[in-house]
């Protein structure tokens, strides 16, 4: 591989480029398959990502790709961490072209803003926000509930506007099916003749989380009507982990396992890449199957797939949700509900959940 300094150019497109996407673990994620294209169709070019070194698992197998972790909580928090921040890229990447903000935060803004005093040109998201609030307005204030251009295109074209020729970014599963190995513990457990099915019942806001009564409920329906039915609960955090615990004792012995805090990020992608399905809210785990080729069953309330966050790949007749006037009220879950009552997730029956799931496994 040529040096860096040495790299052949392209007319118009830099030879280095920074890129900036360090929260929240779906859209770090989402990033991924863009990145991919990018360093497939331009591989002149060495991409310098900035996000948190957790999320390096996301983007395995992206060749001229390097991580630069960044702390936002403690090293590089404020102005002061901002400035030590850039002063760390510019002096370990004194040579890049081009900065494609995928972020479009404050402290994304400014580390544009430091490099266009050097002369860098910078290029960043458009996240539709006009078109999200009119999305998500309540009725007869302006509702206008159509499909927004999804938030991995919306990647994509900032990467356009940095010169990058690229097509629409591939929505086929097939195309991202990986074979990866079980992760250590698991492999006694079997494949033959089982069915594997993940659920990822958590999500980071309410407005975005099934009752885990009801997804109990779904799960003993998918025992219950499939006895090859082997169920993995995933999530993160010490409640989180409790709760899916508990929910396994719930199920015939053996048959649902709980992989809260059991495996690393790299390991539940691994697993994940084994399940014939995903069952999940609008949340990371649907990102981090479609990454895989692996069809998601997902379940939405408060927000809905209209908004652009649905899986690449994924069938929007695989997104349950309820018809309600007021849905989606929220883009990323975290306002509350309006009624006071999550009726598009209190509502909504395990029976409308299990058919779908359904629906895919008697294909099998």
């Amino acid at each position: 591989m040529l040096k860096n300094n040495r790299r052949k150019a392209v007319k118009g497109v830099p030879t280095k480029i920074l890129a900036i996407r360090s929260s929240a673990m779906g859209d770090v994620a989402m990033t991924a398959p863009v990145l991919a294209e990018v360093a497939r169709r331009y591989p002149q070019t060495e991409i310098v990502l900035l996000t948190r070194g957790f999320y390096e698992p996301f983007f395995d197998g992206i060749p001229n790709l390097t991580f630069h972790n960044i702390d936002l909580a403690r090293y590089h928090r404020g102005l002061k961490g901002l400035i030590r921040l850039y002063r760390e890229l510019r002096r370990t990447y004194p040579d890049v072209g081009a900065v494609v903000d995928l972020q479009d935060k404050i402290y994304s803004k400014l580390l544009r803003k430091f490099y266009s005093f050097r002369g860098v040109r910078s290029y960043h998201i458009d996240k539709g926000r006009a078109e999200k609030k009119a999305l998500t307005a309540m009725p007869g204030k302006g509702k206008a509930i159509r499909p927004l251009r999804t938030s991995v295109e919306r990647y994509a074209d900032a990467f356009r506007e940095a010169g990058f020729d690229l097509p629409p970014v591939v929505a086929d599963l097939s195309y991202y099916r990986q074979r990866r190995p079980v992760p250590a513990g698991l492999e006694s457990a079997g494949r033959d003749g089982e069915l594997w099915i993940g659920i990822a019942p958590f999500a980071q806001h309410k407005g975005k989380v099934y009752p885990m009564e009801k997804m109990r409920e779904v799960a003993r329906m998918l025992t219950g009507h499939y006895p090859e039915a082997r169920i993995f609960i995933f999530g993160g955090g010490e409640e989180e982990r409790r709760l899916a615990e508990e929910a396994a004792r719930e199920t015939p012995e053996g048959r649902c396992l709980s992989v809260v805090g059991r495996f690393s990020l790299r390991e539940e992608i691994d697993l994940i890449a084994n399940l014939d399905l995903m069952v999940s809210m609008d949340s990371s785990a649907m990102h981090m199957a479609s990454l895989v080729g692996i069809p998601v069953v997902s379940v939405w309330g408060a927000t809905h797939p209209y908004a652009g966050f649905l899986g690449l790949g994924q069938d929007p007749g695989d997104a349950v949700g309820l018809d309600m006037p007021c849905r989606p009220c929220s883009v990323y879950g975290h306002k509350e509900c309006w009624r006071g009552d999550y009726a598009c997730l209190n509502d909504l029956p395990p029976e409308r959940v299990f058919e779908r799931i359904a629906a895919h496994l008697d294909r099998k």
